[in-house]
C-alpha cells in the first residue's frame, strides 16, 4: 500500500488542472457483476458533468482522454482505485479498501488517501506454536497469507548422537540421560525457532513500515516471541490473542478486527485529549480554524487533527498542501474523537513550538 512520502510527493507535482478520480471497482461488490460494471456506469456520467463544466478549458479535452485511455485496459484487481491525471502526469493507486465514488477537477483532494493509510492501517497478524508460526498481513477487513515458518526437529539424528535407540519402555529421567539431552535440544531447538519469528517480525515492521503487530496462537509462545522482540519493535504489539492454530484466516480475522477498531479508536481519543489539552494549557497545541492557520502561518504545525469525513471543499485541499509544505502530517479522525474535536472548534494541531 501508499506510504504518506507518496501523497506529499502527489501533491507536489499536481496543479489546479487535474482529473482525480476515486472509485468503487470491487470486482467481489454484487453491483460490480453484471456488465458494464456500476462503477463504469457512474465514472461515465461523473465524466461527462465535468465535461459540461469545463468547456472553455483548453487543458479538458487532453486530460479526459488520456483518463480515459487508461480505462480500456484496466481490469480491477483490488477494492478501490484513486487515479490523478493531468495535462503531463498520471497516478494511479490500487487501493486494498473501499473508497465511494469521487470525481473533480482542480487540485486534487487527498483526504481519502489520508483515510485510507489512517483508518485501514497495515496489521501484520502472527500466528505461533513451538513448531509453527503464519504470518498475515491484514487491513482491518482484508486479510492475506504472507509466509510461513515451520520447525522440523531432526529426532532420528539426534538420537543417533546422543546413543539413544528407539525402546517401547518408560525412557529413565536420570539427569544426563540421553532423553535429558534430547529434552534439552529440542527446548533449545524452540528457543532457537521463536528468535527467528521474532527476527522476521522485525524485519517486517522495519521494512514495510508496518506500525501494529498482532500475536496469536499459543499464548505461551506469544509471549516468549513478544519478549525476544527489540523495544522498538516490541512496542509495535497492539495485543497478544488466544487464537487456535487451527483457525482459518476468515476466523483469524473475526478475532483481531474487534480488537484493532478498539485500538485504533483508543488512539485516535488519546491524540485528540493530547493536543487539546496541550492548547488550553497554552502549550503546543492550537484549537479551532482561525489559531490552526495562524500557526500554518508560521509554519509550526507538527500535526493536524481534522474530523471524518471531510467536506470536498478547496479550504481543506490548501491546508492539506501546507501541512506537509512545512513537513507534518495529518491524522484524520472520526466517532467520539471527532465529536470532540467538532466541539473544540473543527481543527485542531500540535505544533513544533509554543509561542
Amino acid at each position: 500500500m501508499f506510504q504518506l512520502d507518496d501523497v506529499k510527493q502527489l501533491l507536489q507535482q499536481a496543479d489546479d488542472h487535474m482529473l482525480t478520480l476515486y472509485l468503487a471497482v470491487d470486482p467481489g461488490a454484487r453491483e460490480n457483476q453484471a456488465a458494464p460494471h456500476a462503477w463504469r456506469i457512474w465514472l461515465k456520467d461523473a465524466l461527462r458533468e465535468i465535461e459540461h463544466d469545463q468547456k472553455g478549458n483548453s487543458t479538458w479535452p487532453a486530460i479526459r482522454a488520456r483518463a480515459e485511455e487508461f480505462f480500456l485496459e484496466y481490469r480491477p484487481s483490488s477494492k478501490g482505485l484513486a487515479l490523478f491525471t493531468g495535462a503531463d502526469f498520471q497516478q494511479v493507486y490500487e487501493l486494498p479498501v473501499p473508497v465511494e465514488n469521487l470525481a473533480l477537477f482542480g487540485k486534487p483532494p487527498v483526504a481519502p488517501l489520508l483515510w485510507a493509510m489512517d483508518e485501514y492501517q497495515s496489521y501484520l497478524i502472527v500466528m505461533i506454536d513451538q513448531q509453527r508460526a503464519d504470518f498475515y498481513t491484514a487491513y482491518l477487513g482484508e486479510v492475506g497469507f504472507q509466509r510461513d515458518m515451520i520447525l522440523e526437529l531432526d529426532t532420528a539424528d539426534w538420537r543417533k548422537k546422543t546413543g539413544s535407540q528407539p525402546s517401547t519402555a518408560m525412557p529413565s529421567l536420570g539427569r544426563g540421560s540421553p532423553e535429558d539431552d534430547f529434552v534439552d535440544r529440542v527446548e533449545e531447538d524452540v528457543r532457537g525457532f521463536y528468535r527467528e519469528v521474532a527476527e522476521q517480525i522485525a524485519e517486517l515492521v522495519e521494512g514495510q513500515g508496518t506500525r501494529r503487530v498482532v500475536l496469536g496462537g499459543s499464548e505461551q509462545s506469544a509471549h516468549a516471541v513478544r519478549d525476544l522482540l527489540p523495544e522498538h519493535v516490541a512496542g509495535t504489539v497492539v495485543d497478544v490473542l488466544p487464537i487456535p492454530m487451527r483457525f482459518n484466516v476468515q476466523e483469524i480475522m473475526q478475532r483481531v478486527q474487534p480488537r484493532a477498531l478498539e485500538y485504533e479508536r483508543a488512539e485516535e481519543q488519546a491524540l485528540v485529549d493530547e493536543v487539546i489539552d496541550l492548547a488550553k494549557a497554552g502549550g503546543r497545541g492550537a484549537l479551532g480554524r482561525e489559531a490552526v492557520m495562524q500557526a500554518l502561518e508560521q509554519q509550526r504545525v507538527e500535526l493536524l487533527l481534522a474530523p471524518w469525513p471531510l467536506p470536498a471543499n478547496q479550504f481543506l485541499r490548501d491546508v492539506t498542501a501546507r501541512v506537509f509544505a512545512s513537513s507534518g502530517t495529518i491524522e484524520l479522525v472520526h466517532g467520539e474523537a471527532a465529536e470532540r474535536l467538532m466541539a473544540e472548534g473543527g481543527l485542531a494541531a500540535r505544533l513544533y513550538y509554543a509561542l
